[in-house]
């Protein structure tokens, strides 16, 4: 009798047992604990979709659920589609990559002589980061509309940080500069010109530039966390010319622009070879960015990536035929609350490319206990605000604030750090701020609040040429 009970269990529970989902458990695990309301995912695997489907509410205050149609704001994620509209005015012979933007701009300061087209693309024209950008905006509080000519003249007079070409530094000033070129040269206004280029050819319904006017269907509220609770966002500013951050599309779209990308459709192979390929500085040595891509590679697998601030993210893995998109509606504002709603991609993607994460992977007996020690040192270092002497000192110019005090908060909890394997890099050519690379060894960094994997990009003398952590 106990025997036919739980054979009729076993097949009522296979239906379900069946349909698990590893992905499905991931997402769902993780917008529980980062407090994400709604997303909708995208994977498309060698030109196929293996799953187009939405997690949780777009809008809590009238329990609207996410589906693959919910129209989210990319944020920046449309520099993507800012460079692609560069790369098709190259193209046809109207843009130059390497000509002074004053050639297609009228008003430009002296001290923009030697900002290139290229150094917008790439973010290393010296223009200021988002904290500093457009400041003769900020006095008297936030308005509601911003005109193209107001914000040129506003950036006219920030201050650059460095001459053109000398390092990388994330600026939004470019990218709304370069819809100013787009504009100039088309004729057309931006929205107008990604409207009649690339979404209607496309038939990219869902697709459209920020206008907080218009009423937009299927439209995702957006949320941030402040002392821990979900509140509304309130991002309500209407920008003339939001070249840098105002797209906003539906998963369903973007599958579309993504085939549309490989197949060449959109802009020539050659020109997203160059947009897919990392920048090089004046010193020689390259940085992970492209034309509105990060460009870089994990554990062998080439990875093209891009966040917006509202939550959203879009992954490429081209040597892989993977593609995963995540667009979420928990977002963070400059300067407010950290807030952790970014890296699910890589997430899915390791469920998909066998080798790419390092947690499945069973820890291997240290090799170097002594070096182990110095790794957990060097995080330490880094989290007090202390200068690093094993981080080679281009990297070392980039750390910021937020990664110290993200680091500090993970080390002041900190349970154990171990080791888990290197990737012996030798034989292939692995640079990272024009230093050599012979292996990349990842570590294991639990605290009380979660399981982090810390990779160390490391020199043949020890030194630290780049480091990256991920929660898998």
């Amino acid at each position: 009798m106990a025997r036919r009970l739980l054979g009729v269990l076993l097949l009522l529970l296979a239906p379900a047992l069946a349909a698990a989902d590893p992905v499905d458990d991931y997402i769902r695990a993780e917008m529980q604990k980062r407090q994400i309301p709604g997303l909708a995912l995208a994977v498309v695997r060698n030109g196929a979709v293996v799953k187009l489907q939405g997690y949780g509410m777009a809008n809590l205050e009238h329990d609207v659920p996410v589906t693959p149609d919910t129209v989210f704001e990319l944020a920046s994620v449309t520099k993507q589609f800012t460079a692609t509209a560069i790369m098709l005015l190259v193209e046809e012979g109207k843009v130059r990559l390497d000509e002074p933007i004053a050639t297609y701009l009228t008003g430009t300061p002296e001290t923009w002589k030697a900002i290139t087209v290229r150094h917008l693309l790439t973010h290393t024209s010296g223009l200021p980061s988002l904290e500093e950008n457009f400041k003769s905006l900020w006095p008297g509080g936030l308005r509601l509309r911003y005109t193209t000519a107001q914000m040129f003249e506003s950036a006219t007079k920030d201050a650059l940080s460095f001459a053109a070409g000398e390092r990388f530094q994330y600026s939004d000033v470019g990218y709304f500069l370069l819809g100013m070129i787009i504009e100039r040269v088309s004729g057309k206004r931006y929205a107008e010109f990604l409207d009649e280029r690339f979404f209607r050819p496309l038939g990219m319904t869902s697709s459209s530039v920020l206008d907080h006017a218009r009423v937009l269907k299927h439209r995702a509220a957006g949320y941030t966390l402040v002392n821990g609770k979900v509140v509304n966002i309130r991002r309500v500013i209407d920008v003339e010319l939001p070249s840098h951050y105002g797209v906003f599309s539906s998963v369903k779209d973007l599958v579309t622009w993504d085939a549309a990308l490989a197949a060449g459709r959109v802009v020539k192979p050659e020109s997203l070879a160059q947009m897919w390929t990392p920048m090089r500085l004046n010193y020689g040595g390259r940085f992970a960015y492209g034309f509105g891509w990060d460009v870089t590679e994990r554990r062998g697998h080439r990875w093209l990536n891009h966040l917006g601030i509202t939550g959203t993210e879009y992954a490429r893995f081209p040597d892989d035929g993977l593609t995963v998109i995540v667009l979420g509606n928990l977002g963070r504002n400059i300067g407010g609350p950290p807030v952790n709603a970014w890296g699910l991609p890589y997430g899915v993607a390791g469920r998909y490319i066998p080798g790419l994460h390092v947690g499945p992977q069973a820890p291997e007996p240290d090799p170097d206990p002594a070096a182990t020690t110095a790794l957990r040192g060097a995080l330490e270092r880094l989290g007090r605000g202390e200068t690093e002497p094993r981080l080679v000192p281009a990297r070392m110019s980039y750390v910021s604030p937020v990664g110290r005090r993200i680091l500090a908060d993970r080390m002041r909890t900190l349970h154990s750090f171990t080791f888990v394997t290197c990737d012996d890099t030798r034989a292939q050519p692995l640079e990272r701020y024009g230093e050599p690379v012979s292996r990349v060894c990842h570590y294991r960094l639990i605290n009380a609040y979660d399981t982090h994997y810390y990779s160390f990009w490391l020199l043949p003398d020890g030194r630290i040429a780049d480091l990256w952590s991920s929660t898998e």
